[in-house]
This record gives C-alpha cells, structure tokens and sequence, in this order.
C-alpha cells in the first residue's frame, strides 16, 4: 500500500470515530509517516483506533476531547509490538493441537479453514470491485470502497500468513473494521429513497420491541438490520470468522 492510501485509510478511520470532519493536523501527519517508516501494518494501527475509542466511549465523564491522533499512539505502540512478537514466536509458525499458533489457547478455528475462507471473501470483494460500471460516475465511489476493503483484507492475509502466533480475537477485529469501514462507504451511496425505505421497515419491526430494550440495544439492532439490507443490496460477503462454517 502505497503512502498516500496508508495516510487516508488512517486519517479517514480516526475522523469517522471521533466524529468529526475536521482534518487531522501535520503533526498527526508526521505520526502517520513515522507509523509507515517503521512499516506498522495499516490494520495494527486502525485497531489501536478503534480500541482507543471503545475505551474513550465507556467513561462516564469525556472531559478531555479528542484533538490528534497521539491520543492513540499508545494503543499503535502496544498493539504493533504483539505483532512483532507474534512473528517471532517459539511454535516457530506451527499451531497447536486446538489450532491456535502458539498460545496453548482453544479456539474453534481450524487456521486452514481461516485460510480458505478469508481467501473466498477476498476473491468476491475483488470481484464485486472488477463488476462496477465506471463509466457510471455514481458507481467510482461504490468501486474505490469495495478495492479498498479488498485491499485491506489482503494484506491481513499476508500478515497472518507470516504470523508465527495468531491471535484470532485481534483478528476478528481487524475484519470487524474493515466490514465497518466499508458498509458506511456503501451506506452514503444507497439512494436516499431506497435508504428512508429500510430505515422505515426497520422502525417499523422494532416498534413493538423498543420499549423492553436499552436505547443502546435498540440502535444497534436497528443498524443491524440496515446493514443486512445493505448487504442485500450489493451482495457483500461477511468477513467475520463466526461466518466462517455457514
């Protein structure tokens, strides 16, 4: 991934959790450039994004806002140093008996079948990419964010495949974000009459149901479901490893 794409996967991931549009400054950008100089991989650094904010989310009290992205650089740090630990384990690549590479840890993962599957997923986000009508102006930005989730997912595939030791929580979470980042993508290109239609259908399902859940719960189901139709719409695959065997 060449530099400019590293800087804006980054910048655009940590513009979109802080919730703001405004740009990140060039001090962020010489943390980005440090970042891609000591060849951190671009997901070591959207998951210690993530992580950063999921934990900034669960205080009760936000006194101090979020203004650069050195409020994440301890989380980048902690996290590529796992990965650099990972790629000189002891197991020497080898997994253990339960398949996971090295922790002695059981998980329901065989690493072949995680191999295969993330190989398939790959192959039909490319292939949904290569589909696209650019000669439709429209469909530029559909296409630029199916390639760039391709993209992404590939190279999770090279690191995992030098990986002496996977984690596969770290890895369930890397996909999460990719799937994350390319839904909202998709979710600003549906139209808006299409999009106000599901919105409707939603609230319409979960009417009955809204006073027994906690206003979190009933956001997040009802995100849930636009996101399963915006699936439908453009025949996404789901990343996530619990898909694995259905």
């Amino acid at each position: 991934m060449n530099y400019f794409n590293y800087y804006t996967e980054i910048e655009e991931e940590f513009v979109r959790r802080r919730g703001s549009h405004m740009l990140v400054s060039s001090l962020d950008w010489a943390l980005i450039d440090s970042w891609k100089q000591r060849e951190v991989p671009l997901h070591i650094v959207l998951r210690g994004i993530n992580n950063t904010f999921d934990s900034y989310d669960k205080r009760p009290h936000r006194d101090r806002k979020v203004n650069n992205l050195f409020f994440c650089q301890q989380e980048v740090e902690a996290g590529f140093r796992q990965y650099l630990e990972s790629r000189v384990g002891e197991s020497g690549g080898e997994t253990d008996a339960e398949g996971e590479a090295g922790t002695g840890e059981s998980t329901p993962f065989a690493p072949e079948a995680v191999r295969r599957y993330l190989d398939d997923q790959h192959e039909i986000l490319r292939s949904l990419a290569d589909e696209v009508d650019e000669a439709d102006k429209e469909n530029v930005t559909t296409k630029e964010a199916l390639a760039r989730a391709a993209e992404r997912l590939g190279q999770l595939i090279e690191d995992l495949d030098g990986a002496a030791r996977v984690s596969y929580e770290a890895l369930e979470s890397d996909l999460t974000i990719i799937e994350k980042s390319l839904l909202e993508a998709l979710h600003q290109q549906v139209e808006v009459e299409k999009l106000a239609g599901w919105e409707k259908d939603g609230k319409r399902l979960l009417r009955s149901y809204r006073e027994t859940m906690t206003p979190e719960a009933y956001r997040q189901t009802f995100e849930n479901y636009v996101g399963r139709r915006l699936r439908e719409e453009y025949q996404l695959p789901r990343l996530s490893l619990f898909y694995l065997n259905a």
